[in-house]
This record gives structure tokens, C-alpha cells and sequence, in this order.
């Protein structure tokens, strides 16, 4: 073993980590990772889209920590892998690849002008037929006008006309088609994952599966999975794995791994089951060959065509699956589909009928799950990384310092506040505002903040930019180095005091709101009474008399040290970080 896996072997501390969405951001995921892992021993690891890429590698490190050719020594090479080769990652399917083509040109413009002609010539060398097709006008309208005794220079130049104006509104036909038809059958995503016809070297899917297996060390005729993963083996510990993925049709999101809660009743993995066909399409044939060989059959009751099986539990799920389902970013990269029966149709044929529910990015629902792993008194520091807009004019340390942690961290932090101009930034700003304004808000809590790396990118760099080069992804994934390096800086006795701040005070107020309620509110029945009156405590959920007794007294306690802690002084009127802090029920996703 050599020096460099030597430097792993021996982490002191404990640490989670949560990565944010990004797509071709998470470069600068795999340095940082690196640097923390020398000191800090990976328990629980969290992401979303390319957080959930960069998380599945990690995961996959720490299982490869102690092995000969894996671990963290192999995630280290990934920026250097990845420089030369990311665009030839993402390969659109054949239909659309003009598309694709179009998307890139633009990406690679360094202003508006090169940006329309270079579209432009995209769309003209990719849909050839349409070039065809729409010249036929033009040229006819040469022939006539020059058989007609009409001038052949204004023959020409009319008959040019026709033509440009025809070839313009065939291309366009084109593009329309492209985007009505082909990229809704290529279920919303020009790039499925794996290789595809015509294609240089692997697909990103195929990469990431190929990635994982090597970096944890392993050699079994399986992929790894979130089984493998929870099981503790020697030196190696539990290490626990999270993703995020939003269900389209339902408009929810997805925590992956799935539990087994279904609402059909039937104890699944809430049901879903997945096509083979379809999944063919998306993930590397050992993948495929694995699940065809663990996941049970599925038997079709309502004429549905396929070979369908049940999704996989948290046990066999691997985790290229899951990573792929949190990364499907829309309109470039295709979304996963999975089937379900939906038992909120009256009909009993309707309730067994298979719906298609197209999983898509995880970033729609929480593009920085931060509130993962999360605990009202740590035990150790759950560090985040956040990828944010770089402004200079923030840079406490010059233009070079693109990292910063929030020093303030006892104080009341504002967002930045970011312009936008244009009718198209307003509405992305207004679908961004809609889906990220929880994440944004709990990034801003103390024992939150402080915890967050924060890397700032340019407009050129990371997000959509498929087409960086060698030396722009090697930028920033000396950017997560730094990164790592300042998230060492972190204290956690100090951390851990304000959690403690914050703790008590929330649940001094939410004691206090439970003792109001048990006496009564603004005239209406006090909870004590309807706990004394009503018919049947157990009616419903079919607790036993014991059970009952035992919440109807630890409700009374509650209530009784609501009443005790409104005595001076009170936490929350104090000196305690800010700003305040809700806590209340909310589901699991």
C-alpha cells in the first residue's frame, strides 16, 4: 500500500457530509472529500443531482478506505479523469444529437453573436433533410421566374430569398418536432446515460458505475449497494447514504434509498416496480443483470406489455441506481421511469392498471438536503458544500478567494441579494425562488451556517457548461480542495453549544404552546377536556388501555413543564442566536 492511501487509514473525528446539486459543478466535489477524509471518517454522506453523484463516490470511498486499489486515493484522481472527457460523457441519443448539438453551440459562444450563428450552424449540419426540403421552394421559384423571361439576377436573388425564408421555417419544423416528439419519447432528456451509437468512450452512467466498483475496492460480479454499505465489516463501520429524487406525476419528492411503506398495503417499496426494457435504456448491462436476477417479477393483471419486476429494497438497491435517479436533470438528461397502481380510482380495473411516474432531478424537491442527518444536539458536525454565485465585490480575500465559511456565525445572516434582467431570468428566477426557498432559509440557521463551505462559480463554470475544459475543471476542483481545507477550520465545541442555544429555546416556545393549548385558547375547549370526553381514545389505531393511559400521562407532564419553564428567565428572550427557529411535524420525503 503507498503513502498516499497511508494518509487515509487513520481518521480521528467523525463527520457527515451534504453536497448540493450542481450538474457539471460537482468537479469540485471529489478534492474536497479527499482533504476532510484524511482527518474525518465519513458516518453519514447526503447529496442531490450531482451531489448524489459526488455522494455516491464518497460512500463508495469510505467502503474502499483500507483496500489496495480503492478508496479515497482512487477519488482523487477523478478531476484529472474527468478534465479531458467531460462532454464526451454526456451522449445524446441518435435522434437527438442535432439537438444536442444546437444546446452545445450555444453553451461554447463567448457572446450573443457567435452564440445565434453558432446555433444556427448547428442546426443547419445537423437536420440536412430540412435544409433539403426547405430550398425546394427557392429553387423552383429560380426555375420558374428564369422560364418566365424574368432576369436571372432577380431570378436569383427572389428565388434566394424564398429559399433562406423556406430552409429557416423547415429547420424550425425540425427543432419543433425535436421537442415535441423525440425528447418527450426519450422520456424529457436528450442524454440517457449510457453510450450511445456513435459515441466517444463511456456515458456518464456507465462512468459512474465504473467509478464506484473501483473506488470501493471491490471485485464481486455485483454492483455495490446500500446493503453493502450498511453493513459493518473489521475496521470498515456503517456508513449510511441518501439522495434525493422528485416523482413528477405524484409532485413529490423521494428520499433514496426507498422504505418499505407502501399505501397499496401490499409491505413494497411504496409500490413501484420498473420495466426491464425501459431500464435497458438507462443503466450499464451488469446493472441490469443484477436486478433481473434479485428483484421478484412482477405479474400484470390489466393487458400491460413488458417484463416488469419490483423495485428493489434499501438491501439490493445499488447505488448507481439511485445516484441516476437524483441526477436527471430536465431537458438534458432523461428521467427514470417507474410504475405504480394508483388505489384512489373507484374502479377496482383502474386501481390495478400501472401508471408511468418519471422520476426526475432531486434538485426540483431539495437541490441542498441540508436537514439531512440532522439532530437537535449533534454529536459530531454535519458539513455541507454549496455552490453560489461568485460577485467580487463579496470576496473578503481579493478575486482568487472564491471559499469562504460564514464567520458570523452568531449572528442574523441575510441572503445575497442577486439582479436579474429579462423576461427568461425572471422566470427561472421564479421557478429557482419556488423550489430552493427552504434550503436557502435553513442555510442561513445558526448551527447551520457555519457548517457550510461555500464555493463561488462563475458564469462560465460548472451548472450547464458540458463543454469546460481541461484547465477550467481542474480550477475548480482545486477550488473543493480549498474547500475541505477551510471546512478544517470548523469548531465543533462551539458549534455544539449553539445547536444547545437554539435546542432549548425552541422547545422552551413549544412546550409553552403545548401547556396553552392543554389549558385552552381564546375560549376554545381546552385539549384536556376532549382528551377526558371523547368516546373511544382507541377507536381507530387500536391501542391498548395501557398505551392510552401511558400518553394521556406523558401529555399531562408536557403540559405541566410548559407551565414550569415560563418562569424567569426565559431562554428564548435571551441572548441566543438568531434568527428564530420553528419546530413542528413534517413528512419524511
Amino acid at each position: 500500500m503507498n503513502s498516499k492511501e497511508n494518509a487515509f487509514e487513520h481518521p480521528d473525528k467523525v463527520c457527515d457530509i451534504v453536497m448540493k446539486g450542481g450538474i457539471t459543478s460537482g468537479v469540485v466535489y471529489p478534492l474536497a472529500l479527499v482533504t476532510l477524509a484524511k482527518q474525518y471518517r465519513f458516518a453519514n454522506i447526503g447529496g442531490t443531482s450531482a451531489g448524489a453523484m459526488a455522494a455516491s463516490a464518497a460512500a463508495a470511498a469510505e467502503y474502499g478506505r483500507f483496500s489496495e486499489t480503492g478508496g479515497f486515493a482512487r477519488l482523487e484522481e477523478v478531476p484529472n479523469e474527468i478534465g479531458p472527457n467531460l462532454r464526451r460523457l454526456f451522449q445524446p441519443t441518435p435522434a437527438l444529437r442535432p439537438l444536442f448539438d444546437i444546446f452545445v453551440a450555444a453553451l461554447e459562444a463567448k457572446s450573443k453573436r457567435q452564440r445565434i450563428t453558432g446555433a444556427m450552424r448547428a442546426a443547419v449540419t445537423g437536420y440536412p433533410n430540412a435544409v433539403a426540403i426547405g430550398a425546394v421552394p427557392g429553387i423552383a421559384a429560380i426555375v420558374l421566374m428564369s422560364s418566365s423571361g424574368c432576369g436571372p439576377l432577380a431570378a436569383f436573388l427572389a428565388g434566394g430569398v424564398i429559399g433562406l425564408v423556406g430552409v429557416a421555417v423547415a429547420i424550425l419544423w425540425r427543432i419543433y418536432r425535436a421537442l415535441a416528439i423525440e425528447l418527450p419519447a426519450n422520456d424529457y432528456g436528450l442524454c440517457p446515460g449510457i453510450t450511445q451509437p456513435g459515441g466517444e468512450g463511456e456515458g456518464f452512467t456507465d462512468w459512474l458505475a465504473r467509478l464506484i466498483e473501483e473506488t470501493a475496492g471491490r471485485k464481486e460480479n455485483a454492483p455495490l449497494t446500500f446493503g453493502d454499505l450498511e453493513k459493518p465489516d473489521g475496521r470498515r463501520h456503517e456508513i449510511r447514504l441518501l439522495m434525493m429524487t422528485t416523482s413528477l406525476m405524484e409532485m413529490r419528492p423521494y428520499t433514496l434509498p426507498l422504505d418499505s411503506d407502501s399505501g397499496s398495503g401490499d409491505g413494497e417499496t411504496y409500490g413501484f416496480v420498473f420495466e426491464l426494457g425501459e431500464w435497458r435504456k438507462l443503466f450499464p448491462a451488469p446493472v441490469i443483470d443484477y436486478l433481473a436476477r434479485v428483484c421478484r417479477p412482477f405479474e400484470t393483471t390489466q393487458g400491460e406489455k413488458g417484463e416488469f419486476f419490483r423495485f428493489p429494497d434499501r438491501d439490493k438497491l445499488p447505488v448507481v441506481v439511485a445516484a441516476r435517479m437524483s441526477l436527471s436533470f430536465p431537458g438534458l438528461i432523461s428521467a427514470v421511469p417507474l410504475w405504480r397502481r394508483d388505489f384512489l380510482y373507484r374502479e377496482k380495473g383502474d386501481q390495478q392498471r400501472l401508471r408511468r411516474c418519471l422520476f426526475s432531478d432531486g434538485g426540483l424537491s431539495s437541490n441542498f438536503p441540508i436537514h439531512f442527518f440532522d439532530r437537535l444536539l449533534p454529536n459530531h458536525p454535519t458539513f455541507a458544500i454549496s455552490l453560489d454565485v461568485y460577485d467580487e465585490k463579496r470576496s473578503s480575500g481579493g478575486p482568487d478567494d472564491r471559499v469562504w465559511l460564514n464567520k458570523k456565525a452568531r449572528e442574523g445572516i441575510n441572503r445575497p441579494v442577486i439582479a436579474f434582467e429579462g423576461l427568461v431570468p425572471f422566470f427561472l428566477r421564479l421557478v429557482d425562488s419556488a423550489k430552493d426557498w427552504q434550503d436557502n432559509l435553513q442555510s442561513v440557521l445558526p448551527g447551520y451556517r457555519e457548517r457550510i463551505a461555500h464555493i463561488g462559480l462563475k458564469g462560465e463554470e460548472g451548472g450547464l457548461n458540458i463543454a469546460m475544459d481541461a484547465t477550467t475543471i481542474g480550477r475548480l476542483a482545486d477550488l473543493g480542495r480549498q474547500a475541505g481545507e477551510r471546512l478544517e477550520e470548523f469548531n465543533l465545541d462551539e458549534h455544539r453549544w449553539r445547536r444547545f442555544l437554539v435546542a432549548m429555546a425552541r422547545v422552551e416556545q413549544t412546550l409553552d404552546e403545548v401547556a396553552q393549548s392543554y389549558d385552552g385558547v381564546k375560549g376554545a375547549e381546552p385539549f384536556r377536556d376532549f382528551l377526558a370526553r371523547y368516546p373511544d381514545l382507541a377507536s381507530e389505531y387500536k391501542q391498548t388501555p395501557q398505551e392510552i393511559a401511558e400518553m394521556l400521562k406523558r401529555g399531562e407532564e408536557l403540559a405541566k413543564l410548559g407551565k414550569e419553564w415560563r418562569n424567569e428567565p426565559r431562554i428564548r428572550d435571551g441572548k441566543i442566536p438568531r434568527p428564530r427557529t420553528a419546530l413542528r411535524i413534517t413528512p419524511i420525503p
